[in-house]
């Protein structure tokens, strides 16, 4: 009886050999096969996560597509004594597009609001395809209010000067490095209340250095409509 249940195995097992040469497929373990599709999702959506309890950097982030983990990295807040936020830090991050390549894979981190204006400002770190590694744009953090207008492509600010002036910035993102294009400032002559259709502007484009004055709301840029009220 054990004889002819080991010639029954042998032959079993030679059929299945037979079977995959046959049909020029690789026979792979079904557990194998499992794992590995698992790791296949038709869904291309970016999403985020952090991690704490990462040694060496105050959290950790996590860049999935779909299922599937795609960037991994710490990150450290500046040891900078200028920016010390009014309350205590929340880790948060978002993705964005600040070079504008159509993917939103770089990545935020708030550092908190400042000063009796509540000015927000936040890290930057683009990703580069070229070493696979995140580049940090050092000059981000010192801009306040930042604001990532995807319609015009550019990073756009906004600080509160006094009651009756604010400034505006545009920048864009070059290289891993951020450059200033232009400027506003948004004014109020005398003592008037501060009504926006009231309000006087200056236009300074930075390469060509020219410089608009005496100007209405509607005759301002189309682009600093992210971040002045029309």
């Amino acid at each position: 009886m054990k004889k002819a249940v080991f010639i029954l195995l042998i032959f079993c097992s030679f059929l299945v050999v037979w079977g995959c040469n046959k049909n020029k497929t690789k026979c792979v373990p079904q557990k194998e096969a499992t794992s590995d599709s698992s790791m296949r999702s038709n869904d291309d959506t970016l999403s985020l996560m952090i991690e704490h309890e990462v040694d060496d950097v105050d959290y950790g982030v996590i860049i999935k597509r779909g299922d599937k983990t795609i960037h991994r990295f710490g990150y450290k807040y500046p040891e900078d004594d200028d920016l010390v936020p009014n309350e205590e830090r929340i880790d948060s991050c978002l993705l964005t597009d600040l070079n504008f390549d159509g993917i939103k894979e770089d990545v935020l981190f708030y550092l908190g609001s400042f000063g009796a204006s509540g000015t927000k400002h936040f890290d930057a770190y683009v990703w580069n395809p070229n070493t696979e590694h995140y580049d940090k744009i050092e000059e981000f953090k010192d801009i306040p209010n930042p604001k990532i207008s995807d319609k015009y492509k550019c990073i756009l600010s906004r600080v509160y000067v006094s009651s009756a002036e604010n400034e505006y910035a545009k920048y864009v993102c070059t290289n891993g490095h951020l450059i200033k294009v232009a400027e506003l400032r948004q004014y109020w002559k005398g003592n008037i209340y501060p009504e926006r259709d009231r309000a006087v502007y200056e236009e300074h484009f930075i390469k060509a250095n020219v410089w608009k004055r005496n100007l209405k709301l509607n005759q301002i840029s189309d682009f600093w409509k992210p971040v002045v009220p029309f």
